[in-house]
């Protein structure tokens, strides 16, 4: 488990030639980092006078960013499981019809877990970008550089889960399964898209 271990080891690993950490457990540290931040900016406006009026959505709202930073953090193992799973299967035994049959279906099996990894990173970020709108537009206006770089962060960890899913989806033959799967992601990324301008209007109206 890399929350385990300092941070520096996971940097240098995802510098490394080895395959894993890859793109997704990468998008889904910049998920959880966002959502630290978010929770950051929503307890910089716990406790202030000026803020009294909205003191108990901000408590609902840490409880969530907490909640999905808890999440992000597990999906960075997560992926790096999913990938090994998947690429285990590329490694079984072919030589028979029989098992060449249980091969093809052991990977498409896999392909589908190893889609929906960083399609839950996509929602994750989805319902992130929500929180952070609500804080730009309520939260401690001092500290709104810091929810407008928590929004850029959980932009970069849907866009860049999107990629880890599209990959996979391309080599499913489960067409039905492909185009829910597909369309779950659309909505995620067409979600992020409009909250992250907003929240950069936001903060630039309030800055």
């Amino acid at each position: 488990m890399y929350l385990d271990k300092p941070l520096q080891t996971y940097l240098d690993e995802l510098a490394s030639s080895q395959p894993t950490p890859g793109g997704g457990s990468a998008a889904a540290l910049s998920g959880a980092m966002g959502a630290g931040l978010a929770s950051m900016v929503a307890r910089l406006t716990l406790g202030k006078d000026a803020y009294a009026s909205v003191q108990p959505e901000i408590e609902a709202i840490v409880q969530n960013t907490e909640r999905l930073r808890a999440r992000f953090q597990q999906l960075i193992q997560e992926d790096i499981e999913a990938y090994g799973r998947l690429s285990a299967t590329f490694k079984l035994p072919r030589t028979t019809s029989e098992e060449k049959a249980a091969r093809t279906g052991a990977i498409q099996d896999q392909l589908a877990n190893a889609a929906l990894v960083p399609l839950e990173m996509a929602e994750c970020a989805a319902e992130l970008v929500h929180y952070c709108l609500r804080i730009a537009e309520i939260g401690n206006a001092n500290v709104l550089s810091d929810i407008a770089t928590a929004a850029a962060l959980v932009s970069s960890a849907g866009t860049g889960a999107s990629w880890m899913v599209r990959t996979n989806l391309r080599a499913m033959k489960d067409l039905e399964l492909v185009n829910i799967l597909s369309n779950r992601l659309s909505i995620a990324l067409d979600t992020i898209a409009a909250y992250s301008q907003q929240v950069v209007n936001t903060v630039g109206e309030r800055a």
